[in-house]
């Protein structure tokens, strides 16, 4: 391959990338040079990205984390696998995850972040389910035990000698609530016993 020819491939290698690629200044914090993906994933121009430090856009939680990440690679280190939150220019934020390099010979910083906040999502759906379950089987775990209950009014006796009913029991140790009706055994004899039934 002709040495000419590899500026122009490295150019579109860098527009058409899907990941997020910048190089930034090494001491303002300022991007430099931005990819379309920039403007694909939050929706600001790559001029509004280029007119303001980086930070201003980084989620207020991970400000203090991104900052101290920053640093390291500002003294040497590297950026790996770094996770934070953006703002888009609807307000909303989107996760990246980073990978940054320094040049101190031209006081720059390379990185390349890329969108998981479908990724992310699924993580928090999926911890969510986990405890939901981690709840459910400790309900069933009390539920399985033998209770002690009275034969003519149903109370349920716990584990401090305490007689309550078999609702009230049920409610608190589990997220299990009651909703009242009358099955058609107890309709028919509670009406027959009033006289307006059969």
């Amino acid at each position: 391959m002709p040495e000419g020819e590899v500026p122009h491939i490295e150019a579109s290698f860098f527009t058409l990338s899907l990941d997020m690629l910048c190089i930034a200044d090494l001491k303002t914090g300022y991007f430099l040079k931005l990819n379309p993906a920039w403007e694909t994933t939050l929706g600001f121009s790559l001029e509004e990205l280029r007119s303001r430090p980086m930070f201003e856009f980084v989620h207020p939680d991970d400000l203090q984390r991104t900052l101290e990440q920053n640093r390291a690679v500002r003294t040497g280190g590297q950026a790996l696998s770094f996770e934070n939150r953006y703002r888009c220019k609807d307000g909303s934020y989107r996760w990246l995850l980073w990978n940054a390099t320094p040049d101190f010979e031209r006081h720059l910083i390379y990185a390349v972040a890329r969108d998981i906040t479908e990724r992310k999502r699924s993580e928090e759906e999926r911890e969510r389910l986990l405890r939901e379950l981690q709840v459910a089987l400790a309900e069933v775990k009390v539920l399985q035990k033998i209770l002690p209950i009275c034969m003519y009014c149903r109370k349920v006796r716990d584990d401090v000698d305490f007689w309550e009913d078999v609702t009230s029991y049920i409610a608190r140790h589990t997220e299990t609530r009651f909703s009242h009706g009358v099955c058609p055994s107890c309709y028919d004899r509670v009406m027959g016993e009033t006289g307006d039934g059969h």
